[in-house]
């Protein structure tokens, strides 16, 4: 079950199709700076099925949240999907767990609610991570567990003149 002591809206995030000129744009404009990685979970599903893709995601804080740019790169995600039905724009709240058993319980929770995980991802020892549609306003939730956070690949920030 979520509970305020375990987890906080961590983040907003938006399907894009070329992540580094959204991050780049969004950094001119607003004077943010995103940290970029490439996911490429070692556990992935969508729809309950295994299914490899990796996605890269760039993330600006903005005080206790932050802006995610998300992007598919490889596989048949519920990125991809979500791009060619959908467009670029919204796609999810991320809510983040201080720890796995707060997100374990929390997933389960969702799962016994009757809401599967549309996309899922773990790496054993960095991240664990799901996707749930919920029938308020066509929201998607993502439940997201940190371990340890690798350093980013790159960087996008604004070119001070």
């Amino acid at each position: 079950m979520l509970t305020i002591e375990t987890a906080h809206l961590d983040h907003q995030s938006f399907l894009v199709q070329d992540l580094e000129i959204e991050a780049k744009t969004l950094s001119d404009l607003l004077g943010l700076s995103f940290n970029v990685w490439t996911i490429t979970p070692e556990i992935c599903m969508v729809n309950e099925k295994i299914q490899p893709y990796a996605f890269k995601v760039a993330i600006a804080p903005i005080g206790t949240s932050s802006i995610e740019l998300i992007s598919p790169l490889r596989g048949n995600s519920i990125l991809q999907q979500d791009l060619k039905i959908k467009g670029v724009g919204y796609h999810h709240s991320g809510i983040t767990f201080n720890d796995h058993r707060s997100f374990a319980n929390a997933k389960i929770d969702l799962i016994a609610k009757g809401y599967k995980p549309v996309q899922y991802g773990k790496t054993k020892g960095a991240f664990e991570f799901g996707y749930f549609r919920l029938p308020t306003a066509g929201i998607t939730i993502e439940l997201l567990y940190i371990d340890t956070m690798p350093q980013p690949d790159a960087i996008i920030s604004k070119i001070i003149q």
